[in-house]
């Protein structure tokens, strides 16, 4: 980023239940308000899930709740972009994004660049979780490649979802395949009690940033992801900001963690962090000059 800015991205929802947090938002109008006090305390990108607006499930695939909640952040200047289904063909995972590039204009596509099993650690009983509830999440390397064409032809610029170290390297080599050019938009993922990649900590992020080459135009982003410890969260994104990266923080990705907190408390504290650092912040007109978003 210009002038050595943080990127502060927000987990906004994820499938994170009122239990959890009474904070978080499912309906398209309360994403919106609260990406836009999120971008208000100084976030730069807002993720969300698409949820039932009554019940919370989740309704990743949904194009008229994803258009409703996208086109109110948009009129809030809200730079943002949604996830995606798994329980669909693969090759139909990302139909709700490119409706809503066609729709609203959406400029972020997301596209994880490997697969990955769903294994499930419950802390406090020291146990994992039992096999009714294990699964795949399946990103086979044709249907990146696919994507990043389609994201590319469409205009958009793609956000990686990197689950594990080799999701790093991969991103490399899609790189030197000629299948992703620069600036990269990359995010690595360090998590807890979803028990992917190794054990989060700040060795295992340098060991995800020791894979990209010096000379290769990467914006990455740690995120802190199902952590019940909010010290290790802040610890996490301390060393991020310190190695020159972006952080994620939000009431979606750790709610154990952030159980009375609001993602906009968690943006100020983030804000923060950057400052007694010494780093500036990004704006979204920042991000968006830097990866040229139309």
């Amino acid at each position: 980023m210009d002038n050595d800015a943080v990127i502060i991205e927000v987990g906004l929802n994820e499938a994170t239940a009122r239990a959890q947090n009474p904070h978080v938002a499912y309906s398209p109008a309360e994403c919106a308000a609260d990406a836009g006090r999120c971008a208000s305390a100084g976030a730069a990108v807002v993720h969300w899930h698409a949820r039932d607006p009554e019940t919370g499930e989740q309704r990743l695939g949904d194009v008229e709740l994803s258009a409703e909640a996208y086109a109110e952040m948009q009129s809030r200047g809200v730079l943002a972009y949604p996830s995606y289904p798994i329980d669909v063909p693969v090759e139909h995972r990302l139909d709700h994004v490119w409706a809503l590039r066609e729709l609203e204009g959406m400029e972020i596509a997301p596209i994880d660049i490997g697969s990955v099993s769903v294994v499930l650690w419950n802390e406090q009983a020291g146990e994992l979780f039992s096999v009714e509830h294990s699964g795949v999440v399946n990103n086979p390397i044709g249907f990146t490649a696919d994507a990043l064409a389609r994201a590319s032809e469409l205009g958009m610029h793609p956000t990686l979802g990197a689950f594990d170290v080799g999701f790093t390297r991969t991103m490399v080599l899609l790189h030197e395949d000629g299948r992703l050019k620069p600036p990269i938009f990359h995010k690595i993922f360090l998590s807890g009690s979803w028990a992917v990649g190794p054990f989060p900590s700040e060795a295992a992020l340098d060991f995800h940033l020791a894979q990209i080459p010096d000379d290769l135009d990467v914006e990455w982003i740690a995120v802190p992801y199902s952590l019940s410890d909010p010290a290790l969260v802040e610890r996490l994104c301390r060393h991020a900001i310190e190695r020159g990266g972006g952080i994620r923080i939000g009431i979606g990705d750790n709610p154990a963690a952030h159980p009375d907190a609001t993602n906009a408390e968690l943006v100020d504290q983030a804000v923060k962090w950057c400052e007694e650092a010494g780093r500036p912040v990004a704006t979204t007109a920042d991000v968006r000059k830097r990866f040229a978003l139309s």
